[in-house]
């Protein structure tokens, strides 16, 4: 009941923006066939961190993948799609984070969701942008579901902790500087550092 009550207020603080926000993208009616998020950054402190997920997938390549086998890494979810302009424009930032972090030995596991691409489409578009961390299918919204409500947006960015718990959250495109920032706050509240 935690778990929901904290998606929930995480949600509602996305929603109650003006302009951009999720709540009025969906009233739209715009057609564009997709929420972008409005850019929302949520961080929790440690002491505020109580929504644990347990995502888990088949990847592009058509392997098990689960967030339990993670424990003690933060790991970073982000929810995209081929067809989704502003998770064309974050992906280069994505790429740099999740390599630099890899190279620096830091434990850090990047994890994509897609979201409304067939396998072949999702691999060329993994392919063509160098993406170096494995994607899990979109299984007709099964795997995004299990989200709880967090990635309403597309993209969306989920910062898991060393516990699983939800300790950042992006409801849009996220840029090199910022994702780097919120992993290593997570990094740095867990003592890695």
């Amino acid at each position: 009941m935690a778990a929901l009550v904290a998606a929930a207020a995480l949600l509602l603080a996305a929603c109650g923006q003006s302009g951009s926000s999720i709540s009025e993208q969906m009233r739209q009616g715009d057609q564009k066939g997709y929420v972008a998020g409005d850019g929302t950054i949520e961080s929790l402190a440690p002491e505020q961190r109580r929504s644990v997920l347990a995502l888990e997938g088949t990847t592009l390549e058509g392997d098990p993948w689960s967030a339990a086998d993670h424990n003690g890494e933060v790991v970073v979810i982000n929810v995209w799609g081929s067809w989704c302009a502003p998770c064309i424009e974050e992906t280069p930032d994505l790429v740099r984070v999740a390599s630099d972090l890899e190279q620096a030995g830091e434990p850090v596991q990047f994890v994509g969701v897609n979201s409304r691409d067939s396998v072949p489409s999702a691999l060329a578009f993994q392919e063509r942008h160098g993406i170096p961390y494995p994607s899990l299918q979109d299984d007709g919204g099964r795997t995004r579901a299990q989200l709880g409500g967090l990635a309403v947006a597309t993209p969306s960015t989920i910062i898991l902790d060393g516990q699983g718990r939800v300790a950042a959250r992006v409801s849009g495109a996220v840029d090199a500087t910022t994702l780097r920032g919120l992993v290593d706050d997570v990094l740095d509240s867990e003592g890695r550092r």
